[in-house]
């Protein structure tokens, strides 16, 4: 649904505009004179003013009247009735939830080829691209590995999680065969996350762009990830993984993996610090591959991305386009990662954790990693209707051939 169809909707939520939290000092008597523009974002105040301060050091020809709402929901509503009701920000964030929406009503300025395009990676511009264009400034990303218990593993023959899907699974049957719980997954949350990096690299093989996924017509995400979905069902169907883990959540599965009631657990870096207070002896590796004929991906997306408001011209449209320049500054880029993003510009790299550095390297920076959700229309619907399909799946209520069909049967009635 388009946002012309969704005005109804989007009013009601009006009052959500007036909740938005300025600077203290924007608007003050000291701007006067100044090219002032406005910057909506769902990073708060606290992460975002020395940006802002920096920034502003540096030009002090320009003020940014900055606001923030917070994620997910309540920014693209947000974001949404200021742009149907000419209150539109200068500078925004794009994302998978709201960037068809944005591209398909003209709202983002097509930026390919600019200068704060340069050193973006190819992945996080496909993230915020269409037709050959790009709309959003992505500058890091995350990917998904197996965390393990390095003693357990250690106890059947192991220093680290093998390189391929059906050498993980010798691994599980070792470790089943010597009475330690494999492998955990928080399906009660959705998280099937080896799917994803497996169909990342059955559509390189393929060669199939994922900027095209959103344009087929139908959409059979389904389809897609149907392969890689029928080679992750194995660990469930040699039971490895208990179809228990249909009521299990994140929290429930980082705990039993931080006790030591399992052996490995998919998950990210979010978890790291859990791990580190419960004082085990743990790594974290990339997902095996599908096989040796596939590359090795990882489940994870590009960060969303900064957009400029297409209409923007004159000495507003410069001096957003200057704040883009600075936020792939060293500067802006060492801010970031010190924040604890993983930065995927070309020639800058971030001070990583020692345990993530391998798939820092080789999944995050390469771009070698996919999420289903971030390449299709109506990502909420798909999200949602996955994880109920998953659920049903992992129970055994369902087969592969019936997931897909029930995915994009769904996707197609959202259409």
């Amino acid at each position: 649904m388009n946002l012309t169809k969704r005005i109804k909707q989007i009013i009601a939520a009006a009052a959500a505009a007036s909740i938005l939290l300025p600077l203290a000092a924007c608007g003050s008597s000291s701007d006067s004179g100044k090219t002032k523009i406005s910057f909506l974002s769902w990073d708060n105040e606290q992460i975002m003013q020395p940006f802002i301060e920096e920034f502003e050091k540096g030009n002090p020809d320009i003020s940014i009247d900055f606001s923030y709402a917070p994620p997910t929901a309540e920014y693209i509503q947000t974001l949404q009735t200021r742009l149907v009701g000419n209150q539109a920000p200068d500078v925004f964030i794009i994302t998978s939830e709201n960037k068809d929406d944005l591209i398909d009503n003209g709202y983002v300025l097509d930026m390919t080829g600019k200068s704060y395009t340069e050193k973006l990676s190819q992945a996080n511009m496909d993230f915020v691209s269409r037709d050959g264009k790009l709309y959003g400034q992505s500058t890091s990303s995350w990917a998904a590995g197996i965390a393990y218990n390095k003693e357990l593993l250690q106890q059947v023959g192991y220093d680290t999680v093998p390189s391929t899907w059906d050498e993980f699974l010798d691994l599980c049957k070792k470790l089943q065969d010597a009475g330690i719980s494999p492998y955990i997954e928080a399906i009660g949350d959705g998280a099937d996350r080896i799917p994803d990096s497996f169909t990342g690299a059955i559509l390189a093989k393929q060669g199939i762009g994922v900027t095209t996924l959103a344009s087929e017509n139908p959409q059979t995400p389904g389809e897609h990830e149907k392969e890689g979905i029928a080679a992750w069902m194995k660990v469930y169907e040699q039971g490895y993984a208990s179809r228990d883990n249909v009521g299990v959540s994140g929290d429930d599965a980082k705990s039993q993996f931080a006790s030591g009631q399992v052996a490995m657990y998919t998950t990210g870096a979010w978890d790291f610090s859990s791990f580190e207070q419960a004082g085990f002896d743990w790594g974290f590796a990339p997902i095996p591959a599908l096989d040796s004929d596939h590359e090795q991906y990882a489940q994870g997306p590009p960060s969303p991305g900064l957009a400029i408001y297409s209409k923007l011209t004159g000495d507003k449209l410069t001096a957003a386009e200057k704040f883009l320049d600075f936020m792939v500054s060293d500067w802006a880029l060492n801010q970031r990662s010190n924040n604890g993003d993983a930065v995927t510009v070309e020639g800058f790299t971030s001070d990583v954790s020692e345990q993530y550095k391998d798939v820092y390297e080789n999944n995050v920076k390469t771009g070698k990693y996919f999420l289903m959700t971030n390449f299709y229309s109506n990502p909420d619907v798909l999200i949602s209707t996955n994880t109920a399909e998953i659920q049903q799946l992992v129970q055994g209520s369902i087969a592969v051939d019936q997931w897909a069909n029930n995915v994009d049967a769904k996707m197609a009635s959202a259409q």
